[in-house]
């Protein structure tokens, strides 16, 4: 008999340290890097997560861990690569430009069972053994809240001739085992200066602490070398609820090692300007707190929509029967429109003909609009006046949106008023440049933009569902990842005759795409 009975599926955070790897290096040490796959029945490994690279280091405390659901009615087969990086990639399968340091295979429930949760095991290369890995899994309860810090930082130690290149770690204590640590954040390292001013940042409540607040947070001030190990500048332990409740505002920075001496008083002060916590961001938050959508609206130019003069194409305009296209402008454009304050459109065309060749990203009439009104208008007109041409090849219009969205991203202004873009592709064929276009997606996924793909026409499509990431996230030949998916794929023929649920369908993953951006990039809304 079948059981109603749901499956219970645990969510867990993987958290990695390495130790006495073999060196594979020639002039300095190794880059270990660890690389998380599973398995299913009668199928390859998949590449599930990796952590960073850390330089130099044989020794490595990986800060970024990797989420997994553990499901305890299944052998969850597991393995963990760690790789000496030498040509910096970001997620891949094809470990050819790499050397391998070690593997491990295991499953999920024999880490899961280990005292504390800590599995401790060597990694094997061609039989030989190059080292450890240690694998400590934590049970990840959603709270939805976060833990806002802003920390300076007065009269460190130096550990230079005349300063330090201070940066911190946070750890949280393992309960079943005091000795074992687990990395939780780490900051950036503030160049010359003892009296270092970080900027604000969060950490999840659950990865702070578990949802305990009164869990033991360990935090360690280091001074950062680029050529030698770094050097310790002290330590203080602490717990969530007496920061949240200001009973410690100022830590002193205690150097264990310089406690013996009588004129020893500590290694620096450290002070809580601001703990608080926050609510995980939602959507709303971003758009009432200022963030800025930008519209982008590619138009297919090929040949394989007929030509806009006779009544059978794809592009046939009429006062009585608009196309498809028009359609699909003024149902998505015009949800858009509103949270687009300055109203600019830029609009591009692709595949037809611009000057003397085709081109498959170039100024459609202008390359702007105002409003959704004028785009209509300005398509309607100007399409008449293109020579249609082919293939259908998108990567072009994929970087153009691209270069809009990255535009003021590394700049502060972005922390204090994001903009985030919306490329919408609007076409009849199936795409030409598959695999270009796929790498464009798998760089673009790291922006603040989404892709919103319109099918008009009776094309299959199948290209176009494979960039829809609903069934994981887009990888290339190489392995390569996209961090996290950004297209939504629709048919027009599946609404033509419910127009209104065309933009509720095309727009309808766009919120938790921008807040899972600003959330992985540490941006919070602006208050009001």
């Amino acid at each position: 008999m079948q059981s109603d009975q749901p499956t219970l599926n645990n969510k867990v955070e993987l958290y990695f340290k390495c130790r006495k790897l073999k060196d594979l290096d020639v002039f300095s040490k190794s880059d270990p890097q660890v690389f998380f796959f599973t398995k299913k029945a009668n199928s390859d490994w998949k590449l599930e997560g990796t952590t960073e690279k850390i330089n130099n280091n044989l020794n490595p405390e990986f800060k970024k861990s990797i989420s997994t659901v553990y499901h305890f009615e299944e052998i969850q087969q597991i393995k963990f690569v760690v790789l000496d990086i030498d040509k910096e990639i970001k997620l891949f399968k094809d470990f050819d430009d790499n050397d391998t340091i070690g593997e491990c295979t295991t499953t999920l429930g024999n880490i899961i069972s280990k005292p504390g949760k800590r599995f401790v095991a060597p990694l094997i290369y061609k039989g030989k053994n190059r080292g450890e890995i240690e694998v400590t899994a934590e049970e990840v309860y959603e709270t939805r809240q976060n833990i806002l810090f802003k920390i300076n930082g007065s009269n460190l130690d130096k550990k230079d001739i005349f300063t330090s290149d201070p940066y911190f770690k946070i750890y949280k204590t393992n309960p079943a085992n005091p000795d074992s640590n687990i990395l939780v954040y780490q900051s950036p390292v503030i160049k010359n200066t003892l009296n270092p001013k970080y900027e604000k940042f969060t950490v999840k409540l659950e990865q702070l602490n578990g949802g305990d607040m009164f869990r033991e947070l360990l935090f360690e001030f280091w001074d950062y070398d680029s050529v030698s190990a770094h050097d310790f500048i002290g330590m203080f332990r602490v717990n969530t609820d007496e920061l949240l409740r200001g009973v410690k505002k100022e830590m002193a920075l205690i150097n264990p090692k310089k406690v013996s001496k009588s004129s020893y008083h500590n290694s620096g002060i450290i002070h809580f300007e601001q703990v608080a916590l926050v609510g995980e961001p939602s959507f709303i938050d971003y758009i009432s707190g200022g963030c800025e959508i930008n519209l982008i609206v590619a138009i297919d130019c090929t040949a394989s929509n007929g030509s806009p003069l006779s009544e059978g194409s794809l592009h046939y305009n009429s006062p009585s029967s608009p196309s498809q296209y028009a359609k699909a402008i003024r149902s998505v454009g015009s949800v858009l429109a509103p949270y687009d304050t300055d109203g600019n459109i830029d609009v591009v065309g692709f595949g037809g003909k611009y000057g003397f060749s085709t081109s498959h990203c170039f100024p459609f009439a202008g390359g702007e609009a105002k409003g959704v009104e004028s785009l209509l208008i300005k398509y309607c007109d100007h399409i008449k006046s293109i020579e249609l041409s082919y293939p259908t090849n998108f990567e072009d219009v994929v970087r153009f949106a691209m270069k809009k969205s990255s535009k003021d991203f590394s700049s502060k202004s972005f922390q204090k008023k994001p903009k985030y873009s919306i490329l919408l592709i609007l076409t009849d064929g199936e795409i030409s440049d598959m695999e270009k276009t796929v790498s464009a997606v798998i760089e673009a996924s790291g922006l603040p933009l989404s892709i919103v793909i319109v099918g008009v026409g009776s094309s299959s499509f199948s290209n176009m569902n494979t960039l829809d990431g609903d069934d994981g996230l887009l990888t290339d030949r190489k392995g390569n990842q996209a961090k996290r998916d950004i297209v939504q794929f629709v048919e027009f023929l599946k609404y033509e005759h419910q127009i209104t649920e065309l933009a509720s369908e095309t727009l309808r993953e766009i919120p938790s795409q921008l807040v899972s951006f600003m959330r992985s990039n540490n941006i919070l809304p602006t208050p009001q």
